[in-house]
């Protein structure tokens, strides 16, 4: 992956450990932080889209779940970024 994205360091309890979801925080309109989120996929929807469990806020926090749909691109492997089932 040739862009860096902030990641909390705190696995959450229940993630499954396979997938990460590709976040962009634009602050204005010449500054954004891209950073991950600990996500699992629940279903894959007929139209292309995926129903994940998303974990935390932002990068900020882990604490917490909701459930989303999001565009197949949006997730990632987390072994694709180096990311693994183990705390740190």
């Amino acid at each position: 992956m040739g862009i860096s994205r902030r990641l909390h360091p705190n696995r959450p309890e229940h993630w499954a450990g396979i997938h990460v979801l590709k976040c962009t925080h634009s602050l204005n309109s010449r500054s954004k932080i891209d950073y991950l989120m600990y996500c699992d996929v629940l279903k894959k929807m007929t139209e292309g889209r995926l129903k994940i469990r998303v974990y935390g806020n932002r990068y900020v926090s882990t604490e917490g779940s909701r459930i989303r749909y999001v565009d197949r691109d949006a997730v990632d492997k987390a072994e694709d970024w180096n990311i693994g089932k183990e705390t740190s």
